[in-house]
């Protein structure tokens, strides 16, 4: 057999992996995982993180305004998920070899920031009311 150039172990498994047929068939290495990934936590956060956007950003449509306090409720109870959802999924991702620790994280801060834009909206309607108060007191 001239000319049948001799091919390593390696190098099949290289060819395989980059044909898309994985790594099954070679002992001792690890096979290739689908894009879903194993940590679960990290996506609830997101999701979570997501929704909490998505209940604000009723404001802009106009929806929200017929019962602003609950949108408001609705999205700091999701961004209160999010957050300690977030964080377990970054620890989870230590032992997962990374995986997922960026969604955790944008999950993380993406809550913090639902929170925040609901706590000043809390407290500007707060303050409506008190000026509004004050200056219908007039006398």
């Amino acid at each position: 057999m001239k000319g049948v150039p001799v091919r390593t172990r390696d190098e099949r498994a290289r060819d395989n992996g980059a044909r898309g047929e994985g790594l099954q068939g070679n002992p001792g290495q690890a096979a290739e995982r689908p894009l879903g990934g194993r940590n679960r936590t990290a996506r609830v956060s997101g999701f979570f993180a997501l929704g909490g956007v998505a209940l604000l950003g009723n404001f802009a449509t106009g929806i929200a305004w017929i019962n602003p306090g609950v949108f408001l409720t609705l999205a700091a109870l999701s961004a209160l998920v999010a957050i300690p959802t977030g964080h377990v999924a970054r620890f989870r991702g230590r032992r997962l070899a990374g995986e997922g620790r960026g969604l955790a994280l944008a999950g993380i801060l993406t809550g913090w920031l639902v929170l925040l834009v609901c706590a000043v909206a809390v407290l500007a309607f707060v303050g409506l009311i008190a000026g509004l108060a004050v200056l219908s007191d007039g006398s």
